[in-house]
């Protein structure tokens, strides 16, 4: 364990805490989570009744496992609806610590209401990435708006002495993120996306501008949402921009990596995280594909419990090589986007790579037309490069079809896609990879 005042660490008590200790706070989180919820929160109530469970039934972190049914983002959906209920069943406060409702960015399917306080648990971790990042006290750091639908919280952050810096999720903003990097010099950059990169390789190649240097004061840059492709690695990689790639841990809080860039930390005090079989609900072992599922330790607004994500993962408890013990996943997809290809699993994880290293398709924008799990041919809409096209489509089309089929062993059937045109299938940081038609 690290000592207490180890400058490589925001809470080093937290943060290089003991396995053991890290699950005796997560028992006695969830022993006095449970009355709490149970009592506050309908849907809970509802689900628990259901399954003949109370919070009698709760004496440990195992009967918590055993016992206490999962809920998913239909039931919350069915709530809302069914009750004619905002929050979907979830509030366990009124106003003024209900400050109000957010919600899932709606990529996979209908946005998913999640009641929120004016403090916001996903900023306990942030606060440790961005430090573990290099932000000190009264350093600057560029802060893009866009899926935080609850605002910055600026002065939650300004409680731990970084300074964010509001910038929409925007192209029109490029301009001005350019201006603010040089002027202030921020240490960290949260966050990019597939539009912003791309958006910042025009403006660069319109303007001239030495991203290089403008960026030149950062000690890293947050992607998240999705994969990176490579060609997109490559890009920010040449403006000097060390890449920390980071997700959602279920909608509780992120989960984003490290310097050792070996996985994404979950934060174990905010979030009791279970890795299970999607299909027998049981315990997989470390480093092998499975289920996530979390609960909040730390949310008494709206804490989801056994939440089931949707989220194929990778995930460890191996301690870290940046001296974390928290455990640390890798996303793999999500359970609702696999496709089987007479009968071979393939997710957009698997295309990423491949249309990535294609030169007119490097920006890595595709979709899986999935009208039914099961199909005989894999259907992918791709985004190609007017700029980069130095051949026929079709000419392109048959060779990416050549390429993904050798890859995955799979017959395909590639539709070509200006990339502005796809880029309008999705909200502002990231397009739907997966869609029914």
């Amino acid at each position: 364990m690290a000592a207490i005042n180890d400058d490589r660490f925001f809470d080093a008590d937290i943060e290089t805490m003991p396995r053991d200790q890290i699950e005796k706070l997560q028992e006695a989180r969830i022993l006095q989570l449970v009355p709490y919820v149970y009592q506050r929160s309908p849907l809970v109530k509802s689900l628990w009744n259901e399954a003949g469970i109370t919070p009698d039934d709760i004496r440990s972190l195992a009967d918590f496992k055993a016992k206490v049914p999962f809920m998913d983002k239909d039931m919350i959906r069915d709530y809302r609806d069914k009750h004619d209920d905002p929050f979907g069943g979830l509030a366990c406060a009124t106003a003024p610590h209900l400050r109000g409702v957010g919600f899932t960015s709606g990529t996979t399917g209908d946005p998913t209401p999640l009641p929120r306080s004016e403090d916001h648990i996903s900023l306990t971790g942030l606060k440790r990435e961005m430090w573990h990042m290099g932000v000190r006290s009264n350093d600057y750091m560029t802060y893009m708006l866009f899926t935080f639908r609850d605002g910055l919280n600026a002065d939650k952050w300004l409680e731990s002495g970084m300074r964010p810096i509001a910038i929409q999720h925007l192209p029109n903003e490029i301009p001005y993120f350019v201006q603010v990097s040089r002027q202030l010099r921020p240490k960290a950059m949260f966050m990019l996306s597939t539009p912003v990169i791309l958006t910042l390789e025009q403006y660069q190649k319109n303007t001239g501008e030495d991203l290089r240097e403008a960026f030149s004061s950062y000690q890293g840059a947050v992607f998240g949402g999705e994969p990176l492709s490579p060609h997109l690695r490559s890009l920010v990689e040449s403006w000097g921009l060390e890449i920390f790639e980071l997700s959602s841990l279920g909608d509780i809080a992120t989960t984003m990596e490290c310097k050792a860039h070996d996985g994404m930390h979950t934060w174990e005090d905010l979030a009791l995280v279970e890795h299970l079989d999607p299909e027998k609900n049981e315990p997989v072992a470390d480093g092998t594909r499975g289920e996530l599922v979390v609960t909040a330790l730390a949310d008494d607004v709206g804490p989801l419990i056994r939440f089931r994500t949707d989220d194929l993962i990778s995930f460890t408890r191996q301690p870290c090589t940046c001296g974390r013990t928290h455990g640390r996943l890798k996303p793999l997809g999500r359970k609702g986007d696999e496709m089987l290809i007479q009968g071979k699993s393939i997710l957009p994880i698997d295309i990423f790579p491949l249309i990535g290293n294609v030169k007119e398709t490097s920006s890595g924008l595709f979709q899986l037309i999935r009208p039914q799990r099961e199909a005989d041919i894999l259907n992918l809409r791709v985004g190609y490069d007017q700029n980069s096209l130095e051949t026929p489509t079709d000419e392109l089309a048959g060779r990416l079809t050549d390429l993904i089929s050798s890859k995955l062993d799979i017959p395909v059937n590639i539709h070509l896609t200006d990339n502005a045109e796809l880029l309008k299938n999705g909200p502002p940081n990231k397009i739907p990879r997966v869609t029914k038609s």
